[in-house]
């Protein structure tokens, strides 16, 4: 569980830190910028004088995914994303076919599920299993 922290941020800076380490080192940080700015003579009162370490602050999210056709010819592409593009992402559903890491399940549901030109790649990549050289490879 994290907790927030003023402001609105939570206390992510630390991954695999359970929430009572983390409050804990927050406590730590607190307290010692609070020592230093007694004895600086300085206003704990001032919102602008505290300032976030590196340490604490939050690292920023990941880039939304946003599916593309090399994505879906890759065959370094994790499957669970090749299954999400199937499933959500009907005009990329061709280019599923041509991946040779997509399962046979995987084949099988791009063809029941159908899209823009699902049933040429579908015959492009049958033709080649059975040894016909299909027109578009010459």
């Amino acid at each position: 569980m994290s907790l927030p922290m003023k402001g609105g941020r939570g206390t992510h800076g630390h991954r695999g830190s359970s929430a009572t380490e983390r409050i804990a080192r927050l406590m730590t940080a607190i307290s010692s910028r609070s020592r230093s700015l007694a004895e600086d003579g300085s206003s704990q009162d001032d919102p602008h004088s505290i300032q976030p370490t590196a340490e604490m602050r939050a690292p920023p999210p990941e880039p939304p995914l946003v599916p593309t056709a090399l994505m879906a010819t890759d065959p370094a592409t994790d499957p669970s994303i090749l299954w999400a593009i199937a499933r959500e992402e009907p005009q990329l559903r061709r280019w599923l076919v041509a991946n040779p890491a997509a399962s046979p399940a995987l084949l099988e549901t791009i063809s029941q599920l159908g899209g823009p030109g699902v049933r040429r790649a579908l015959e492009v990549l049958l033709d080649e299993g059975n040894g016909n050289q299909s027109p578009l490879s010459s």
